[in-house]
């Protein structure tokens, strides 16, 4: 067939077989073996092998970022994305089980919303001091009382939160039958990324689908070695226990060639690797010496000098600034060094999180009208559509607003592209919310659930706002909603997925990689080797030809111990020309 062979002349043999190949898969694929590439060409190749079909194609990721670039990919290659869809699990779960048999849940039936979690720590907060009790580094929720009246409390207001969404999908599942029928024959096949993350829960779903329908074709793709998240109950199953799951035969194989690093840099993390792989570089420039380099003496007073020196020596030999990675294994240090390195290199951009009013919640109906009203009408009007979309259907079937029956996506957005801008970006915000209701004929304020959901939100920006004092203009917002472009500043957790040329690594102590509760945790204790080296494996393993690690002297606890370098990294330098 001539599609077959132009569509994937540009991948190698195994990821060809792999793509054409009507088995369910568990596919092992180690650092830079085109993972992402492989997903995105077979979700491609199913759909145009099946067309005119339109049973659904499905990608569940990890995160928004990875289900974001698995879409691109596709629009790239010209892919009618209409009958593909890839996004979390928490996602698939609300459009494909809970939106449209939510009458079959008594606590959804009448309509609910789903708070986030600056709401839900508002809860807690009230509920124990309502009880006297002080949660002060403590999880609220692990208090059974707490646990009890938070509980009820979401059941009284028609609410649950994030955690529930698996939990109510599973219960609509096993509990009718039907519904895990009626799901599982409108689907052709399912990929599921990064499979070692995840939980118990998502396995179950999955498989009630799979099982009314063995003719789903089902691929899980992940690495072991990289199962960072089984602290939040990532379980990397097994061939042989999804089998048994499932119900139907799958194959192991593996991607195994790395064309990502030099073969330098793959025989340094795979020092790091829990399960042994063979990885072998198949990088044009595989045999390149790079730079491997781990500092242990460096005071933290001097990282940020060492850091900005070695971004100026890459910039000049023309690396690119998306090129340049700088990692840390905890958040709160992010945060600092993203503001010193901007202030130290003001005509260098950074890709680096910030705090900004409106918190990243693709969850919240208003979090995606704000990015439909902050972001140019013309730009990236495919995703324009997908919020949208989202959009009506939270309002519809979560808070069961009635909507005109003429409404659809085009037609929304059209009424928020004509929403007058305002010099302030939080009074723009409220008067284009206001002008999109009574363009909707909707009366907001006795859309009590939806209107307090509303006003939570404004609630929380303004709080942001003043408790770090933000910029708030109307383009200050824009901002916040633009493509981020630039060195990456970000966590080991966060740069999961990527690769960059150059790799600069710090906080590399005991104590933050692995975390304390690894370390003072007696059922942790006997798992903190193997998760310290996931972690550097993880870390490592992004870096195409230069690795830079610093454990930093003069970090000190809260009782005055200073902070000393992450054992399983001093150990494996000792035996290592770096």
């Amino acid at each position: 067939m001539t599609f077959e062979f132009d569509f994937l002349k540009d991948l190698d043999e195994k990821q060809r077989e792999i793509c054409r190949s009507p088995e369910n898969y568990v596919l092992t694929a180690c650092p830079g073996s085109g993972k992402t590439r492989t997903i995105t060409y077979r979700l491609a190749y199913i759909q145009q092998k099946y067309l005119p079909s339109r049973k659904i194609i499905i990608a569940i990721t990890y995160t928004n970022r990875a289900a974001n670039e698995i879409n691109e990919r596709l629009h790239n290659l010209g892919i009618d994305l209409s009958n593909i869809w890839a996004g979390t699990i928490h996602q698939f779960c609300m459009k494909y089980i809970i939106r449209p048999y939510s009458m079959y849940n008594e606590r959804l039936s009448k309509g609910y919303s789903i708070i986030d979690e600056y709401v839900k720590k508002q809860y807690c907060d009230r509920i124990a001091e309502t009880l006297g009790i002080d949660i002060k580094y403590k999880d609220p929720l692990g208090i059974p009382i707490i646990r009890e009246n938070y509980e009820k409390l979401l059941k009284d207001k028609k609410e649950i939160d994030f955690d529930m969404i698996l939990e109510i999908s599973l219960q609509l599942l096993s509990r009718y039958s039907f519904i895990a029928d009626n799901i599982s024959h409108t689907i052709r096949s399912i990929h599921v990324d990064e499979f070692q993350d995840t939980n118990e829960k998502q396995y179950a779903i999955l498989s009630l689908i799979v099982k009314c329908n063995p003719s789903i074709n089902t691929m899980f793709v992940g690495d072991v070695n990289q199962a960072i998240y089984q602290s939040l109950g990532g379980i990397p199953k097994t061939l042989q226990e999804i089998h048994s799951q499932f119900k139907v035969d799958f194959k192991a194989d593996c991607l195994s060639g790395c064309y990502r690093s030099t073969q330098r840099i793959v025989d340094f993390y795979t020092n790091f690797e829990v399960q042994k792989t063979g990885v072998k570089s198949k990088a044009e420039y595989c045999e390149e010496i790079g730079t491997i380099y781990y500092n242990y003496d460096i005071d933290k007073d001097d990282l940020l000098d060492e850091m900005v020196s070695i971004i100026k020596e890459q910039l000049n030999s023309g690396i690119p600034e998306k090129e340049i990675c700088i990692v840390a294994p905890q958040w709160y240090q992010i945060f600092p060094i993203a503001k010193k390195l901007r202030a130290s290199l003001p005509d260098t951009k950074f890709d680096a999180p910030d705090i900004v009013p409106f918190k990243y919640d693709p969850m919240n109906p208003f979090f995606l009208f704000a990015q439909l009203i902050f972001t140019p009408a013309g730009n990236k009007v495919g995703a324009r559509i997908r919020i949208a979309s989202e959009v009506i259907d939270i309002m519809k079937n979560d808070y069961q607003i009635l909507l005109q029956d003429e409404l659809d996506v085009l037609g929304l957005l059209q009424i928020i592209n004509a929403a007058p801008a305002l010099d302030d970006g939080i009074d723009c915000f409220e008067n284009a919310i206001q002008f999109i209701m009574k363009h909707l004929n909707v009366d907001f304020e006795q859309e009590h659930r939806f209107y307090e959901i509303y006003t939570m939100f404004i609630e929380k920006a303004k709080k942001r706002i003043t408790t770090y004092k933000l910029p708030h203009t109307y383009s200050d917002i824009c901002s916040c909603f633009e493509e981020k472009d630039g060195i990456v500043v970000n966590t080991i957790h966060g740069i999961k997925g990527e690769e960059y040329t150059v790799v600069i690594g710090f906080d590399l102590l005991n104590g933050h990689l692995p975390h304390w509760d690894y370390i003072y945790n007696d059922d942790k204790k006997s798992s903190r080797y193997v998760e310290t080296k996931k972690l550097l494996y993880v870390l490592c393993s992004r870096a195409k030809k230069k690795l830079f690690l610093f454990s930093e002297k003069g970090r000190y606890t809260l009782k005055g111990n200073e902070y000393t370098p992450t054992d399983e990294l001093i150990s494996v330098s000792y035996n290592y020309d770096c």
